[in-house]
């Protein structure tokens, strides 16, 4: 019986170098795009979380006489807490994280806890890079995310019916973790945006072009339920009626 024979030929090593450059501009055309789609995820699951602070924060209202929550003591029950490192680091201090902490909680954290949506899935990478500069960082203050999300000061303790506009009015949105002059005199450390005392302003991490995601945009919820995408200079033309006469800089509005 004859054996059979069978000829295998190897790659020589200049046709290996050919596939794996092959594969590295594969990977260098495919892995932008990736990143892009993963970006553009993040976005979509943040509008989402707004939409249902929206609903939870409506069905709080519904629940309080038309009134909405006190931008301050909303999610915790004081501005500031006996021992307290600094009231700047709770939104990233794990011992007032509120799912584990629930004494700090304040009146509408009922309708929030357990629904997994205070943290936008692009704000931990965020936190990560800008947390350990924050203003009034401690550094002995583990950077462990509880929120990122903050409440239009304006709104605190107003009447719904007694408010109108409701389409160009923000409820909740993002700030960003750094400062930028004149946009900002705070960065986000609280669960209050304060536009129309001219200290907050919206931020610009999500979708930026540029490494220094100073021209990117946010999401907000409005008073309406809707979820928009808004720029820093969309920051006081929604924020109270008249907002737009506040703002730092007149250009573009």
């Amino acid at each position: 019986m004859a054996t059979e024979r069978h000829n295998y030929r190897a790659f020589t090593l200049i046709e290996l170098l050919v596939v794996i450059s092959i594969i590295a501009l594969l990977l260098a055309i495919l892995l932008p795009s990736l990143g892009r789609v993963r970006r553009q995820a993040q976005f979509v699951r943040c509008k989402s979380n707004l939409k249902s602070y929206g609903v939870m924060a409506f069905l709080y209202i519904g629940d309080n006489d038309d009134r909405m929550p006190n931008a301050w003591t909303s999610f915790y029950s004081s501005r500031t807490y006996p021992g307290e490192p600094h009231r700047y680091c709770r939104w990233h201090n794990p011992n007032y994280d509120l799912v584990h902490q629930p004494e700090y909680a304040g009146p509408m954290w009922p309708y929030l806890k357990g629904k997994g949506i205070h943290i936008c899935p692009s704000f931990p990478a965020i936190a990560k890079e800008f947390g350990p500069v924050h203003p009034e960082h401690v550094p002995s203050v583990p950077i462990k995310p509880n929120y990122n999300y903050a409440m239009n000061s304006w709104l605190s303790d107003k009447k719904l019916t007694a408010v109108k506009r409701h389409a160009d009015l923000f409820f909740f949105g993002e700030e960003n973790l750094w400062i930028t002059a004149p946009y900002n005199r705070y960065a986000f450390n609280d669960t209050a945006m304060c536009v129309y005392e001219v200290w907050d302003s919206f931020g610009t991490f999500h979708l930026a072009r540029r490494a220094d995601l100073e021209d990117g945009v946010v999401n907000a919820v409005f008073l309406d339920g809707q979820v928009q995408t808004v720029n820093r200079l969309d920051s006081w033309r929604y924020c109270a009626p008249d907002g737009r006469s506040k703002s730092p800089v007149k250009e573009g509005l």
